[in-house]
């Protein structure tokens, strides 16, 4: 159920009105069923899965708080859905291709936001087998924590001890309903106006890199680089808008990543919830077992996890891989002190290295295979000429200039701030114009989430 389209509209509609007429005892309850129904409109069977997660969790979490050193066994247990529907066909196909045989296939349909609960899983277990002084929550709040529908498919990725302590306070939270709805419109037309024409350019060129000229693949470039931003973005805004509109506030998931002078700051500018489990579950063990040999090894395995974490192809893991190189570059040479100092045109200066940079390396983040992005660049080199602009070639500019001219102000607090100055009475009639003509548009071209597929 995706959140531009009328039919999610309608299941929000309907939700926060029976949510209004919920006894309080069953609201965590109701909350439980209704995300799952929002879960079962994908692939209603793959809903066993979930519900397999939420008791499989509940049951680990009360083991690692009474036996800690059970921590890592649990850790392989939560990773093992992930790793057999994400991985395994990779893994078949990897050693197909080194021992020059033909291996099986599974083809299992990857189920959507696999990933994003089981980083949630691991947090609640990890925090739990931490911090001892108090018993994990039950199994209603932990499914609630697991399953609410605004963060369920493609986060942010949430924290045990920032969330749980709100959820008996889910509710329709009149006061905030005009800044989320304001900020949820924004989303919106992230979404449907900038990120949906975008992808649609970026697809076709993708399809065709053989054949681009040297403007055409640098537009496409350019384009994917906005396209990700506004999509993700879009949906982490309406996920914070819509929690935010029941009375719990998520953190928020984006603050301004193109402004970034370095790759270090883009990633704490650039989907933070990640950014910060990585560091917190991932980053920090390894660096204290790592940095006897080398300070900057935990970086790069960190990175790499990150890439192998996104996809199941050789293209994440060499990306992930490129990210932590140039982090560590930009540590080793100083560059990353150096930016942080910069002012006025060396600040500038900085900001658009770093743009360029993780624009080139989006290229193998977003091609299906390697071959496909060396193709990609070599066309954006001028490898086939420069003569061709693209008809597209105008808007994609456009929707790029406006896009990072704005990129400052695109923030979740600066956002609900300025609507909460306007009156009510414009501010809600105009979010509402907004929401419905983007569904409106959306349901003519329904376009899902880039990240769904993570």
């Amino acid at each position: 159920m995706l959140f531009q389209l009328p039919v999610f509209l309608c299941f929000l509609a309907v939700f926060a009105s029976l949510l209004a007429l919920c006894p309080r005892r069953f609201v965590l309850p109701y909350v439980v069923g209704a995300s799952l129904i929002f879960y079962a409109w994908w692939n209603p069977p793959y809903v066993a899965i979930l519900l397999g997660l939420m008791i499989a969790t509940w049951a680990m979490a009360r083991l690692v708080w009474r036996r800690p050193s059970l921590l890592p066994l649990t850790i392989v247990i939560a990773l093992i859905p992930l790793a057999l529907f994400k991985y395994t066909d990779f893994f078949l196909r990897t050693v197909g291709a080194l021992t020059g045989r033909e291996a099986p296939q599974l083809h299992w349909l990857l189920p959507l936001g696999i990933s994003f609960v089981t980083f949630t899983i691991i947090s609640v277990l990890v925090d739990t087998a931490r911090n001892r002084t108090q018993p994990p929550p039950d199994f209603m709040r932990l499914s609630v924590y697991i399953t609410f529908f605004p963060h369920l498919i493609a986060g942010p990725i949430l924290r045990m001890r920032q969330v749980v302590p709100q959820l008996d306070g889910i509710r329709i939270d009149w006061p905030r309903i005009a800044p989320n709805l304001g900020l949820f419109a924004v989303g919106m037309m992230k979404k449907v106006l900038i990120a949906d024409p975008l992808g649609g350019y970026v697809d076709t060129a993708y399809g065709h890199v053989g054949q681009l000229s040297g403007v055409e693949a640098l537009l496409a470039m350019l384009g994917f680089s906005i396209q990700i931003y506004c999509d993700f973005a879009a949906y982490s805004d309406m996920a914070i808008a819509l929690a935010g509109m029941f009375g719990i506030a998520f953190p928020e998931n984006f603050k301004s990543p193109y402004a970034a002078s370095s790759m270090g700051e883009i990633w704490r500018r650039w989907h933070m919830t990640l950014s910060f489990w990585l560091r917190d579950y991932v980053f920090k063990p390894l660096h204290r077992h790592l940095h006897k040999y080398s300070g900057h090894l935990a970086i790069m395995a960190t990175m790499m996890i990150s890439g192998l974490w996104h996809g199941a192809n050789w293209t994440f893991i060499i990306w992930g891989t490129a990210q932590g190189m140039l982090m560590v570059v930009d540590h080793m040479s100083g560059y990353a002190r150096f930016s942080a100092r910069a002012r006025g045109p060396l600040l500038w200066l900085c900001i658009v290295l770093t743009f360029l940079e993780w624009t080139v390396l989006l290229v193998i983040f977003r091609a299906p295979s390697v071959h496909i992005a060396r193709s990609m660049l070599e066309s954006a080199l001028g490898a086939h000429g420069w003569q061709i602009w693209p008809q597209q070639g105008g808007l994609i500019l456009g929707l790029s200039a406006l896009t990072l001219t704005l990129h400052a102000r695109d923030q979740v607090g600066t956002i609900r701030a300025a609507v909460a100055r306007m009156p009510i009475a414009l501010s809600l009639p105009l979010s509402l114009t907004i929401i419905l003509a983007c569904t409106i548009l959306a349901a003519g071209r329904p376009e899902t989430f880039y990240y769904f597929d993570f």
